[in-house]
């Protein structure tokens, strides 16, 4: 007998999970809980945002060390493909540990170590937990619940009675919804991912009350949706619905477009309303430079009213669902049960699909009257979907660039923050943009086509093994299919926006990546090795491995997150002037030591240094100031401020060559930073004064730069008209006159 055949007479693991697995379980909860309302754990490549990224981090690293007991006592075996994954998901923080050891930024890359083996603690710990329908259920609630607590919390934000900045994003033309993502394209990312598992609940549940509560929550939800005004996210969602309900049963197909078309509709009807409502909202609780943020009741007039009406518009949709679902969802199971038998049928609702999805595109985007039924700004984004329109255009943009920067960096990338280090030398016009907007790209520029590579053929195996095993034991299908949607509707949103670099979002996607597998993880036996016995050997050196990581891991977050903790208390003390300079310099020095590669820390120390000279005139100050600069430089070669403060010491120092080398520097690397060039310009045209035997040479590099700006000025003039150039890049009327005169 075949070994799918013994395992298919299993029945699905019911039974109460052991204390360890009930650990996993609500630590796993428990994160996805705690972490999404601390700016969705965005990582910057900035100082700012990494003690909560290190607190998250050494969660999921002490979720790690249970996994690794609980995978020993389990019995770790080399012969299914669970096993095989819980390696070669260690090949993406490998790789990234490789990296870094020839990256342009070696803090960030080191920290990208960090959060990707957080990424394969979080995949490990989910496979696991899951694997027992009692602990999955609890998971799965989990996920939908925050995410639901998310879009309320959106929703007090829309209406007024809650202020988080940027949580209502100001873009160009108005005010956007963001929530605690304060990007509202990825927060669309996001809204689109549990609309479709809400969806999926309101036509799959059989408990009435859980279709209920699903049911309620879809208007808000794609009223959230619709004020994000994200045209990306519109195009993802058709995408994903056509991928997802060849999965479901003929009947099910049909009550999921249903559904999803009844609670469009109906948000269409109250639209307006609310658009309306929440525009004069954002002008009286939006700060302006002239006001603060002002917060204001429930039950003033413009949020009471669109409470009210976004309640009763959910209400109905609820109830419309639970009538149809009781009243003709049994006829129509009934009628098409013949229809669902054909060989075709799982086709046929996505081929409609397409048919009718086609039709309405081309409905909305040419006939004006459809569109006027839309608000103004809603109606203006369905008419601007296209490969012309700026953000497409600057979205290729960067693509072009990452693809540049791969070429310097081929096989292992640039490292953690290569993308945020290098884009400036490499970018095609001047943008502000320290994210890829693209998931594969920045991984790409990070960890080469190796690491892209082993990114890919991972969550190809992941969701290879899914759909088999899907297909395969029909017995053990059921609500574990959120988290198929989930991560795939955020990973294909972050094909084209940078959603994964909110570490929270990230964490879903892999959370959810080991969830799906969870149910099947017995079961997923690699049928060369099935009736081979496990060796105690193999269970031992994975564990006691993956046990002496975790500690590496653990020690190393904890003293970065102290470091970070106690920088802060130094100078919040320095601030506020309870330590003086011969105080926070030792600190300071004892923290740099613990941390050479944070630039933070000693830029930090320049400041403080360049305080006491200005004060003191004492060079021993300005020495020191440049020395600690220079090693910073050693560990961050592309740092903006360092390089720019180098500018300024050498001024200070009267050091012409050294000033004008790293000016020269300034300019190769932020190729469209008219700030360098301009420098360059002045402090050139001052040496041509003060050494009067290199004048020529001089004269000769200030005419080089102006012509480089006019070349690159040039080249901004061949960008199509709907791509926005960026940053200002021209000389100052100064700056050009002082050019001028030496011609």
């Amino acid at each position: 007998m075949s070994a799918r055949k013994k395992v298919t007479r299993s029945t699905i693991i019911t039974e109460k999970p052991p204390l360890l697995n009930w650990i996993l379980t609500i630590g796993l909860a428990l994160f996805i809980i705690i972490f999404p309302f601390n700016k969705a754990l965005f990582n910057g490549y900035e100082y700012a945002f990494e003690t909560a990224i290190y607190n998250a981090a050494i969660y999921g690293f002490v979720l790690l060390a249970a996994t690794v007991i609980y995978v020993y006592r389990v019995g770790w075996k080399l012969n299914n493909h669970r096993s095989l994954l819980s390696i070669l998901v260690l090949l993406l923080p490998v790789v990234y540990w490789l990296s870094s050891m020839q990256a342009v930024s070696s803090y960030y890359a080191g920290f990208m170590v960090k959060v990707m083996f957080l990424m394969a603690a979080l995949f490990l710990a989910a496979i696991y937990a899951g694997e027992r329908l009692p602990a999955r259920k609890i998971i799965e609630y989990a996920t939908m619940l925050t995410c639901y607590i998310v879009v309320f919390y959106g929703l007090l934000i829309l209406f007024g009675q809650e202020y988080f900045r940027d949580g209502m994003w100001l873009a160009h033309d108005g005010y956007r919804l963001a929530s605690v993502f304060q990007y509202s394209n990825t927060y669309a990312g996001f809204l689109s991912a549990i609309l479709l598992a809400a969806v999926y609940y309101a036509a799959t549940c059989t408990r009435w009350y859980m279709r209920l509560a699903n049911a309620i929550m879809l208007v808000p939800i794609f009223i959230s949706f619709l004020l994000t005004y994200s045209r990306g996210a519109i195009v993802i969602i058709p995408v994903v619905i056509l991928i997802l309900v060849p999965f479901l049963r003929f009947a099910q197909q049909i009550a999921y477009i249903v559904y999803t078309g009844l609670t469009a509709l109906l948000s269409v009807v109250i639209l307006s309303k609310l658009t309306a409502n929440t525009d004069a909202i954002a002008a009286i609780v939006q700060p302006t430079e002239t006001k603060a943020p002002n917060p204001i009741s429930m039950f003033d007039s413009l949020p009471i009213q669109s409470w009210l009406l976004l309640g009763a518009a959910a209400l109905v949709n609820a109830g419309l669902i639970l009538l149809i679902h009781k009243k003709l969802y049994p006829w129509l199971e009934t009628k098409t049960k013949r229809l669902a038998e054909r060989r075709w049928s799982f086709a046929a609702v996505p081929a409609t699909i397409i048919i009718i999805g086609s039709l309405a595109v081309i409905i909305l985007l040419t006939s004006s009257g459809v569109r006027d039924l839309l608000p103004d700004k809603i109606a203006a984004r369905f008419e601007n979907i296209n490969l012309q329109q700026h953000s497409v255009l600057e979205r290729w943009t960067f693509y072009e660039d990452g693809l540049k920067v791969s070429q310097d960096y081929p096989v292992l990338g640039a490292g953690g923050g290569g993308w945020q280090a290098l884009y400036e030398q490499y970018q095609h016009n001047p943008y502000w943009s320290r994210q890829a907007h693209s998931y594969f790209i920045q991984t790409l520029v990070e960890v080469g086509w190796l690491g892209l590579l082993i990114l890919i053929g991972l969550l190809a195996y992941i969701y290879w093994l899914y759909i088999r095993s899907y297909i395969r034991y029909a017995e053990r299908r059921g609500s574990h299919f959120i988290f198929f949607i989930i991560s795939l509707t955020l990973l294909l949103h972050s094909a084209i926006d940078f959603d994964m670099s909110y570490i929270y979002l990230s964490a879903l996607v892999f959370i959810s990546l080991g969830s799906m597998l969870a149910p099947y993880g017995k079961l997923m036996l690699i049928n060369r090795f099935a009736d081979q016995k496990s060796t105690s050997y193999s269970k031992i050196i994975y564990s006691s491995s993956i046990g002496l990581l975790t500690i590496i891991l653990l020690i190393t977050s904890i003293r970065s997150a102290s470091a970070i903790r106690s920088f802060d208390q130094t100078i919040n003390k320095a601030s506020s002037g309870q330590i003086a300079i011969n105080e926070l310099l030792p600190k300071l020095n004892k923290l740099i030591k613990s941390k050479p590669n944070q630039s933070v820390f000693s830029l930090t120390k320049f400041e403080a240094l360049g305080q006491a000279y200005d004060q003191t005139h004492d060079r021993k100050y300005l020495e020191e100031g440049i020395l600690t600069l220079q090693n910073a430089k050693k560990h961050d070669p592309y740092n903006r401020s360092i390089i720019s403060m180098l500018n300024d010491a050498f001024k200070k120092d009267g050091n012409l060559p050294e000033q004008l080398a790293i000016l020269d520097e300034g300019v190769s690397k932020f190729q469209w930073d008219i700030q360098f060039y301009e420098k360059a310009v002045i402090a050139n045209i001052g040496a041509m004064t003060s050494d009067a035997a290199n004048k020529d040479k001089y004269r000769e590099r200030v005419l080089e730069l102006a012509a480089e700006v006019q070349s690159r000025t040039a080249q901004l003039a061949t960008l199509p008209p709907e791509q926005m150039q960026g940053r200002s890049f021209s000389f100052t009327p100064e700056t050009v006159q002082a050019i001028e005169n030496l011609k």
